[in-house]
């Protein structure tokens, strides 16, 4: 009994990021109905030595990280962040990683081994009684608080109502998600080329260029363009062709989402596309096809981007760039390849896709010395708000620099530059900080803009023309893939989605 106490506490203490946000009313209310619920639960558990042993410490643990990250980003867990620890790079998760995370997760497997010593020598008799009395307090209990799902106040006094948020029922509900998924993706074979798409395809009389730069973390409202008061996009603000349509809805809150959702047939009502890139369409139709990404490609376990590019005739990845470690990499050194694919088929038509590392937190880690205009731009475990803001600002300037780069590149071509983020970013309302978070509006809102050059202009004044009458419309993800075929002259005769150009046109 001691022992179902103990873990009773532990467990309950884990919610001390949400329960101190708890008005006084709901506070003592909260701390007894968690404290009485785990107890009934690990009761039972520890009568089943076996399972107890080997579940319980290490879904301790879980709950003790994930409670970490909660309590400084407001990151819950759900089987998507499971997916991106599984999907990560070193460099990646290592930029996540402080003094004060080392200290508490040293502290967590102090007590994880704790806990195990002590389920393994544990004893003691089963009391049906205890079992009983708690049980008939609970069940009417939980019933009745399970009636006010829309009262956030009330939701973290009902863990069997609200395995998503309670631990550690929020970690087993995860891991049984995320295992499920799992062994589904497992199971699915090759996608779809989006090339066996019925199309048409209107060639032009200047080779073409495509290219589009999908952003990461990029958030409308801190785009200069869309009336931002500071400077951060001071190069795309001074671009004439550039046609701006303000903040659009992202596809979700996660890249492993968003990113395979932009680039294929998907919609935001069926967002789980099974077919291939846009890429496979251009390659179709003569196009000399080209990823670039700031990403790392993996090989044994490809993300859902890295599987849903199809067949492209060249594909480059940073890990493919050099010596240039993770945290050294700028979005910037991806324009050498793209310059040296610019020059290598200057006579062709070309579609090009830059995937960006753009904003993703570490947000100062995203941009060399020259861009840190806003100071102090620290990203550190205190998560200052206004030293976040300042290094997330700084990267948007950044991103203004890349992209004004890549625009100089094809000046003087027939050529187009989209760009879109995959998300958007949280910078500590309410407490977030992130993304993952897809009910959050400032993580959904991100980014879109086309800039075209003059020789497009005019051999494609009807598509510009179209382009323009769009701006000040609520836009969604779901214009990416049909606006992108439509600006290289593709058309899709089948199709329900929104387009620029019809067949009839």
């Amino acid at each position: 009994m001691n022992l179902a106490a103990l873990l009773s506490f532990l467990f309950s203490i884990l919610m001390l990021p949400d329960i101190v946000r708890l008005p006084i009313a709901y506070l003592l209310p909260a701390v007894a109905y968690l404290l009485l619920f785990n107890f009934f639960v690990m009761y039972l558990v520890c009568h089943i030595r076996k399972l107890a042993v080997y579940t319980i410490p290490p879904i301790f643990f879980a709950s003790a990280i994930t409670s970490y990250f909660y309590g400084v980003y407001r990151i819950k867990i759900d089987k998507e962040l499971l997916f991106l620890l599984l999907e990560t790079t070193t460099g990646e998760a290592g930029e996540f990683i402080t003094t004060e995370l080392i200290i508490f997760s040293a502290i967590a497997l102090l007590l994880t081994s704790i806990l195990t010593y002590l389920l393994k020598h544990s004893s003691g008799k089963f009391n049906g009684k205890v079992v009983a009395i708690l049980f008939i307090v609970l069940l009417p209990t939980t019933f009745l608080l399970g009636k006010y799902k829309k009262n956030p106040h009330v939701r973290i006094v009902r863990p069997i109502t609200a395995t998503k948020y309670i631990f550690p029922y929020s970690v087993i509900t995860c891991i049984a998600e995320f295992s499920g998924q799992y062994f589904e993706n497992l199971t699915q074979g090759e996608r779809e080329s989006s090339a066996n798409l019925p199309s048409i395809f209107i060639p032009q009389k200047k080779p073409l260029h495509i290219i589009v730069v999908i952003g990461e973390s990029a958030r409308a409202d801190r785009f200069q363009i869309n009336g931002y008061p500071r400077e951060t996009t001071p190069k795309l603000i001074k671009e004439k062709n550039l046609i701006n349509f303000g903040g659009i809805q992202s596809f979700a809150a996660y890249t492993r989402l968003s990113v395979p959702a932009m680039i294929t047939p998907a919609t935001s009502q069926h967002p789980e596309s099974t077919m291939s890139s846009y890429l496979g369409l251009f390659k179709k139709h003569g196009f000399k096809t080209t990823w670039i990404s700031a990403n790392d490609r993996f090989n044994s376990n490809d993300t859902p981007t890295t599987k849903a590019i199809g067949d492209v005739d060249n594909s480059i990845f940073r890990n493919s760039l050099g010596n240039v470690s993770y945290g050294e990499f700028y979005d910037a050194m991806l324009l050498t390849p793209l310059q040296e694919t610019l020059v290598a088929n200057a006579q062709h038509n070309q579609a090009i896709t830059l995937h960006t590392r753009g904003s993703h937190a570490n947000y100062a880690a995203r941009y060399p010395e020259e861009f840190k205009k806003f100071l102090p731009d620290a990203y550190d475990e205190k998560m200052q708000p206004q030293q976040v803001s300042n290094a997330y600002d700084n990267s948007i300037l950044a991103t203004d620099s890349f992209l004004a780069s890549i625009i100089e590149l094809v000046r003087d071509k027939n050529a187009v530059v989209i760009y879109s983020s995959d998300h958007g970013e949280s910078l500590g309302e309410e407490g977030r900080f992130g993304h993952g978070n897809a009910l959050a509006p400032e993580q959904r809102n991100v980014p879109f803009f086309i800039w075209y050059s003059d020789d497009y202009r005019k051999l494609n004044e009807t598509t510009v023309a179209t382009l323009k009458k769009h701006v000040g419309s609520s836009l969604s993800h779901d214009v990416f893939f049909p606006w992108i075929l439509n600006l290289g002259g593709i058309l899709l005769p089948d199709t329900n989605q929104p387009v620029l150009l019809s067949v009839t046109k």
